[in-house]
């Protein structure tokens, strides 16, 4: 493979809470010493992701990926959450495990409460729901992956017609708060479906892309369906094919960082370490793969680490502990 983009967010611990060492990330660490690194203006998973593509809005593209067809629309993913109201905040839980037949029965209820207002929602997959409008206007809202378990106070719609997306928001809520079907699912110990988060809305656009294959993590996969090109369920499998330009998502650490977990985010990194980055050390000095570009999107900033078949062989370039990256 001539190129690989791997995007792994919050790889790099914030400053204030980086330990100085990890001793079992030697080959972490060393990557990413033989690399060359820029630290870059924030940005979402999400939006690098849109980039790959050629696209502004994550929304038409994972749509059109969903099997939907989004011309002549405007778009939002209005992805199914519970909006937890503890005593300092209003977490946003990502989680909501929903059947087809409850993805299909909750989109009823809202179409038939907005049928007048030209807005129709739609669920091709069950977590991942659409809202479908004429004009989606001057809002920008966090993605989801942005804002889970995060306080959702902190993170309402922002621009010129932010009101009219916020008005709406409540409008869900009051609409499915106490709904019998979430009495139902509280009944039998699963969490209401109490609000859809609202984000990366606009219009389709045409796809533009040098990748010819990807895979990894939602959605990333969904992005590759709707760009028809290939995608892998391994990379290993991958790595040997005859691609020449791939991307690959891991999103294990952003669950366990938003949660507080550090060790959870400490044993899944061992495990990325072990099963992923491993691999494509060793393609590396293999020559099976002849660069790699490692974006780590963060809260504070964008990393990335760029290298060459070349650079893994630079032995001069000792380690560093992974928090002398934190910003």
């Amino acid at each position: 493979m001539e190129h690989l983009h791997l995007v792994i967010p919050d790889l790099i611990l914030p400053r204030e809470i980086a330990p100085a060492a990890q001793a079992e990330l030697a080959l972490l660490e060393k990557m990413l010493a033989r690399a060359a690194h820029a630290t870059l203006p924030a940005s979402s998973t999400e939006a690098r992701l849109c980039e790959l593509f050629g696209v502004a809005n994550a929304a038409p593209l994972r749509a059109a990926g969903d099997g939907l067809d989004v011309t002549g629309f405007e778009w939002m993913c209005a992805d199914p959450v519970e909006l937890q109201r503890q005593p300092a905040q209003v977490m946003v839980r990502p989680d909501v495990v929903c059947t087809a037949e409850e993805a299909a029965t909750y989109c009823a209820i809202l179409n038939a409460h907005f049928a007048a207002d030209g807005i129709s929602f739609h669920a091709p997959h069950p977590q991942r729901w659409y809202l479908r409008v004429a004009e989606v206007g001057d809002v920008t809202m966090p993605s989801l992956g942005s804002a889970a378990w995060g306080d959702a106070r902190e993170m309402m719609p922002q621009g010129r017609d932010a009101v009219r997306w916020r008005a709406l928001g409540n409008e869900i809520q009051m609409l499915l708060h106490g709904h019998a079907l979430n009495q139902k699912r509280l009944a039998t110990g699963l969490p209401p479906v109490s609000s859809l988060w609202l984000w990366g809305g606009g219009r389709p656009a045409r796809i533009d892309t040098t990748l010819d294959a990807a895979g990894g993590d939602e959605p990333l996969a969904t992005f590759a369906r709707a760009a028809g090109i290939r995608r892998f369920d391994s990379l290993p499998a991958m790595l040997a094919s005859d691609a020449k330009l791939g991307a690959w998502l891991a999103t294990a650490l952003q669950a366990p960082l938003r949660q507080h977990d550090l060790y959870r985010w400490r044993e899944h990194l061992l495990v990325m370490q072990r099963d992923l980055l491993q691999v494509i050390w060793q393609a590396l000095l293999d020559g099976k793969l002849r660069s790699l570009t490692l974006e780590v999107p963060v809260a504070e900033a964008l990393h990335r680490f760029e290298m060459k078949t070349i650079d893994s062989w630079k032995v001069w370039r000792r380690r560093q502990p992974l928090a002398v990256y934190s910003v």
